[in-house]
């Protein structure tokens, strides 16, 4: 069943792709803010505090990337779903997309049938970390699913997207067992073929987990990730 009812911000410069959007996602009964550039787009999502962000990648007053960055480090805003839609097709745009915090990367032409899944399953996912409510823990790290909050020592891990988030929590649950690639893709993002993108996010989560839990966040070449800690 469709999470119906949420605001999802579109910041696109070409009106006919926000409107196919609006039309598409209004028959979820979503209700779309819609901006043509950064600075009203930056306004509308710090004043109106979307549920989901659409953005495309080339604004006429600013970069996309710069933007989703800069939704990543506005602290309780910051695990806010970003779907980036974008002409740009190389694969290193789209690592350049996942880097900058992006949760799925469509590109330019997009079925509305695949814009709206995309939407419904990201807003699931959010909705089922509320539900949750539940903490959990490995040694001195705790992550509690319905705060969208990760500690370490009692002291906040800050700027994780929300695929980063997902990713840390479905290989803690899992621990120590090693999780492949295929089995990460098809949890998280519902399909099994993104080149190099479970690698692009483990390498992010490293950079921004402290040492004593980035170390335990292992590759295990051939066969996939762990976090290696034992369950206590």
């Amino acid at each position: 069943m469709p999470e119906s009812g949420k605001t999802v911000l579109v910041i696109e410069d070409d009106p006919l792709v926000r409107e196919l959007v609006r039309e598409a996602l209004s028959q979820d009964g979503h209700r779309l803010l819609e901006a043509d550039g950064v600075a009203v787009g930056m306004n509308l999502f710090k004043t109106r505090k979307p549920d989901l962000l659409i953005l495309d990648l080339r604004l006429p007053d600013g970069d996309g990337l710069e933007f989703c960055r800069k939704v990543r480090e506005s602290g309780a805003a910051a695990a806010t779903p970003v779907i980036i839609l974008t002409a740009q097709t190389l694969l290193e745009e789209k690592l350049l997309g996942f880097k900058a915090g992006a949760d799925q990367y469509l590109c330019k032409p997009v079925a509305p049938q695949e814009l709206r899944m995309w939407v419904e399953a990201l807003l699931r996912r959010v909705q089922f970390d509320k539900e949750e409510g539940d903490v959990v823990k490995a040694g001195e790290l705790a992550i509690d699913l319905q705060a969208h909050l990760v500690r370490f020592r009692d002291q906040a891990i800050p700027y994780l997207t929300g695929k980063e988030f997902d990713l840390l929590a479905y290989l803690v649950k899992k621990r120590p067992k090693v999780v492949s690639r295929k089995d990460i893709l098809s949890k998280l993002w519902h399909q099994v073929s993104v080149d190099h993108v479970v690698d692009t996010h483990i390498s992010n989560l490293r950079r921004k987990l402290p040492p004593e839990v980035s170390d335990k966040l292992q590759n295990v070449p051939g066969v996939g990730f762990r976090y290696f800690e034992e369950r206590s």
